[in-house]
């Protein structure tokens, strides 16, 4: 079995896991002790599926943030997955497992919950909405359901919601560090609603994903079941675990946005990354829901670890300040 992103945070939680149950797994990345292969180089990807054989791919590998070049995204996640899809179809491969995310189907809550008629997430893609990483995972889950349709990839496609544990950039680390400086996170009062997902429920679901025959062909999405937790809650029980300042100052949706585009156009003048983006604001604002019913119908998953005991695990986790995997 291959994975790939196999330095990150997803990937890397993966192949722990697999290993430790006893599974022969072969870990690629550019980064860290694992097989090299660089999945935006063609040859790179055919030479390695051709050598090793994998009769299963984990696809975990992504450039992740709200910040950065399109083309760079669009190198890694789209261009990427078509290189890892069309040495899958070259091969003998008998199952691809893709990491999607649930940013595909945009922001609106007006299209929340909406299903198909096999109960699926049917929602539509979005590609427009001027995140590179959103947009270019869209186009990445778009190369893997076309392969399925047109070519008969055998594949599963996950979504991911809000994935935090420890070594989570998004959603553990930088928040954290806000905290610490003090910076206001509660935009809009904090009643954005947040998909939080505990790193080892979604391992879960990936190990019962390359077991089901029944998952082939489908897109399900993960998180840990809740729709209702606001990013207050959240980052005010993170703030507990990582012994962080509580969020304190709210700052309304429009003024966040008018601050933080000023802040983008100077950096873009200045050549330099900003802090904040524009969709970063919008994202936390959100309050769309994520309905796991297929994948418990499908998968027979359910997520074993509440919030309660996810911030209790990280609590434990810094405190003893175990490393931190790298974000894939």
């Amino acid at each position: 079995m291959l994975v790939t992103g196999a330095a990150g945070f997803v990937g890397g939680a993966l192949v722990r896991r697999l290993r430790a149950r006893g599974a022969t797994v072969v870990g690629v990345d550019i980064r860290g002790p694992f097989e090299f292969a660089d999945i935006t180089d063609p040859g790179d990807v055919v030479g390695l599926v051709v050598r090793l054989k994998p009769r299963a791919i984990v696809h975990a590998a992504a450039r992740v943030d709200d910040r950065g070049a399109l083309s760079a995204f669009v190198r890694v996640n789209v261009e990427g997955t078509r290189n890892l899809v069309h040495a899958a179809l070259s091969g003998d491969v008998e199952r691809l497992v893709h990491l999607s995310s649930i940013v595909v189907v945009g922001l609106s809550p007006g299209v929340a919950g909406r299903m198909d008629a096999r109960g699926s997430d049917g929602r539509p893609l979005v590609f427009d909405t001027g995140s590179p990483y959103f947009d270019t995972k869209a186009r990445a889950e778009q190369v893997v359901r076309e392969a399925m349709a047109q070519d008969g990839l055998p594949a599963v496609i996950i979504r991911p919601g809000d994935v935090y544990g420890l070594g989570s950039q998004p959603w553990v680390q930088r928040p954290l560090a806000l905290m610490r400086r003090r910076v206001p996170l509660l935009i809009d009062g904090g009643r954005g609603l947040i998909a939080h997902t505990w790193i080892d429920n979604l391992v879960d679901a990936l190990v019962l994903a390359l077991g089901s025959r029944e998952a082939l062909g489908e897109v399900l999405t993960i998180t840990d079941g809740s729709d209702s937790t606001t990013y207050g809650e959240y980052f005010s029980r993170l703030a507990a675990a990582g012994d962080a300042p509580r969020p304190r100052g709210r700052v309304s949706r429009r003024v966040a946005l008018g601050l933080v585009g000023g802040v983008e156009r100077a950096c873009s003048v200045l050549r330099i990354s900003p802090p904040f983006t524009r969709h970063a604001i919008e994202y936390v604002c959100r309050r769309a829901t994520y309905p796991i019913s297929r994948a418990r119908a499908v998968l027979g998953y359910e997520p074993a670890v509440t919030l309660d005991e996810g911030m209790r695990r990280l609590a434990e986790q810094l405190r003893r300040g175990e490393p931190a995997a790298m974000e894939s």
